[in-house]
């Protein structure tokens, strides 16, 4: 159904569960505040995303979704947002919560976008652009807000790692452990990054990652300044835009590196870049083209070859390529 954008007056943006994945489909709340100026755009999230959205300039509220939530909880949250009586929904999910809130315009959760748009950005843009809201040329742009106390107490806390080196972040954890590099690797590459080629290097993460980064710090025999669990979202993202390279697994961290601009070398195993990976004229993927790659599963039955296989060395000499305009 083609869309009155005339009368939308409220929009509900229903997003994902995982911050990567969230972040992947800002873009559409971009097309939306684009086309739509004067509706008001409310964003369902789950509750690790709220950060990313709760002092954003396009949104008027934040609503929590949690899908493990009871039933009778999932009730009171259909009749809050059928009192909001919303004109449109934009559901990234593909769910039924258009039918079962009485929006009149909605995205379609049984059309899938033609199988030649592989990236989960277009894709996600694919679904406004079908029912005519144009997308324009921002479909490769994120859109994340940094406020400006996220942004001084980063600046507080990122006074000394850089001091003129080039500063390289590496963000050595993923949610799912089989597309983790191995963390020996990353302490030698390290480690290289600062004896080798003189780079400030910064860890970062979430709190369940502080255990890993400190033994990569350990191992590395490095000056490294470790700030995982110290940033909320946002000010990870203000962390990232002050970097000149992110090194990272495919995970949370390399798409808020896109979204601020920061170039990325992406380490990449069973998932496909071309569905997940970075987007930047100057990024770049490494990766090993074993017959199973990219398999996309959350288990493995060859000892993570894909990930292991991939060397020290070839990063490194990524790296130290990309530095070359910055050095």
């Amino acid at each position: 159904m083609k869309i009155k954008q005339s009368e939308i007056k409220r929009i509900l943006f229903i997003t994902l569960s995982n911050i990567g994945d969230i972040v992947l489909t800002t873009p559409v709340l971009r097309a939306l505040s684009e086309n739509f100026p004067a509706s008001a755009i409310d964003v369902m999230v789950s509750p690790a995303g709220i950060g990313l959205f709760e002092k954003h300039p396009a949104v008027s509220d934040v609503i929590s979704y949690d899908k493990r939530s009871g039933l009778r909880d999932k009730l009171r949250l259909i009749a809050r947002l059928r009192r909001a009586d919303y004109d449109f929904v934009a559901d990234m999910r593909n769910s039924l919560f258009r039918f079962l809130i009485g929006s009149r315009y909605g995205t379609d959760p049984f059309r899938a976008a033609p199988k030649g748009i592989r990236h989960k950005k277009l894709r996600h843009l694919w679904k406004l652009s079908s029912m005519g809201i144009g997308v324009g040329q921002e479909d490769f742009r994120f859109y994340l807000h940094i406020p400006p106390g996220d942004g001084e107490y980063v600046k507080k806390i990122m006074a000394g790692p850089g001091r003129g080196r080039p500063l390289v972040a590496i963000s050595p954890g993923a949610k799912s452990s089989v597309k983790r590099w191995p963390e020996e690797k990353y302490a030698e590459l390290a480690g290289r990054l600062v004896r080798d080629l003189g780079c400030g290097v910064i860890m970062v993460g979430d709190g369940e990652d502080a255990p890993l980064v400190k033994k990569i710090i350990s191992s590395s025999g490095a000056g490294i300044a470790d700030f995982s669990g110290r940033t909320t979202l946002c000010q990870l993202a203000s962390v990232l835009s002050e970097c000149d390279m992110l090194i990272t697994n495919d995970s949370a961290p390399l798409h808020i590196a896109g979204a601020v601009g920061t170039r990325t070398l992406a380490i990449f195993g069973p998932t496909d870049p071309a569905a997940y990976g970075p987007t930047g004229a100057d990024d770049r993927v490494v990766r090993k083209k074993i017959k199973c790659v990219p398999c996309g599963k959350a288990q493995c039955r060859f000892n993570h070859e894909c990930m292991r296989l991939i060397e020290t060395e070839e990063v490194f000499e990524a790296a130290k390529d990309m530095l070359k305009d910055r050095r």
